[in-house]
């Protein structure tokens, strides 16, 4: 039986989590702290797989819905989610300019002063090593 916003509202933490299902692989998981998060578990390549959402109130039950079908149509076009999500994330911080490249430049710029000409040179060859 789905969900309802009134029901989700209304849980009550317990001892140990528990989860809630919403059907197609949807459910909302509830920790001992009253955390209500949902995810979606399946398969692909013969592998069982859960991928989390968010938390509710932040995911409503029409968000995580919507979410859930997404990624449904994607494992039925061959495409994992979980991995499709990932280099999404990858994605945005290469271009916010997060790489392990920039803040190492950035943080060796900003010591580059307190530290010896051949220090700084042993520190700029390593951080360039493949």
């Amino acid at each position: 039986m789905p969900l309802s916003v009134r029901q989700i509202e209304t849980l009550k933490s317990q001892d140990k989590p528990y989860k809630l299902a919403d059907g197609g692989g949807l459910f909302l998981h509830v920790t001992p702290k009253g955390n209500k998060s949902w995810r979606l578990k399946y398969r692909f390549g013969g592998k069982e797989k859960l991928m989390t959402f968010g938390l509710f109130p932040s995911i409503t039950l029409a968000e995580a819905r919507q979410h859930r079908d997404k990624a449904r149509a994607m494992l039925a076009a061959g495409m994992d989610p979980s991995e499709e999500k990932k280099s999404r994330r990858a994605e945005s911080l290469i271009s916010a300019g997060n790489t392990f490249q920039a803040i190492a430049q950035e943080w060796y710029d900003s010591k580059r002063r307190t530290w010896s000409e051949n220090y700084a040179e042993q520190i700029l060859s390593m951080l360039k090593k493949e």
